[in-house]
């Protein structure tokens, strides 16, 4: 799961070659193609052709799941309730 929120957030900054987001998610060529054909599937990504160059956006459905795996994280965030603990005990 979290190699396609790391596709989708490459993807999320506007459209990207597909060498842009295997980089920025650090797979390699045969994973990327793999996981885009599942992410196309799910309908998170469109492909968008051009002069025989292919790049990709992200759906609203896409963006939807960024924005709630953003979320997911910080509530989960070990630091975040350090962080609220400390401020807590402080306050006393």
């Amino acid at each position: 799961m979290e190699i396609c929120v790391d596709i989708l957030t490459a993807v999320a900054e506007g459209r990207q070659k597909p060498t842009h987001i295997m980089y920025r998610a650090n797979l390699t060529w045969a994973r990327l193609n793999n996981h885009l054909q599942v992410l196309l599937g799910q309908k998170l990504l469109t492909q968008i052709e051009d002069n025989g160059s292919s790049t990709y956006s992200l759906t609203d459905a896409g963006k939807g799941v960024v924005e709630y795996y953003k979320k997911i994280r910080l509530e989960t965030d070990p630091r975040k309730k350090v962080v609220t603990s400390e401020a807590s005990v402080l306050a006393r």
